[in-house]
């Protein structure tokens, strides 16, 4: 494999990850974006706020967009974990100093 593809290969692998983490929208599209779903899972830890957040999502229909309000550092981690390995989107997370609104798009399609 050429140089040039190598480098090709890892920048879509970055940008793969980069959307994982951070999410694939923009703070400013995040402030106005309208939730479908609402997640209440303020006050509750680990595995709590993904639990719900599944719950929650088991029942959206497809494009369908949850919003998950939680004051779980661990949230930061976990949701976009599950989003990775349901093949649910995760648009990023607004946070304040004492919660986060986490946002979740539904996937058009159930993985195994």
């Amino acid at each position: 494999m050429s140089s040039q593809a190598r480098s090709a290969r890892r920048h879509r692998n970055d940008q793969e990850l980069r959307r994982y983490v951070h999410g694939t929208l923009a703070r400013d599209a995040l402030e106005r974006l309208v939730p479908d779903i609402l997640i209440d899972a303020l006050g509750t830890f680990c595995p709590e706020p993904v639990i719900r957040t599944q719950d929650r999502m088991a029942d959206a229909g497809p494009g369908e967009i949850a919003m998950l309000l939680a004051d779980d550092v661990g949230v930061e981690i976990d949701i976009p974990a599950w989003c990775l390995s349901t093949g649910n989107e995760y648009l990023g997370l607004l946070k304040s100093e004492s919660s986060y609104k986490v946002f979740v798009r539904r996937a058009s399609f159930e993985r195994p």
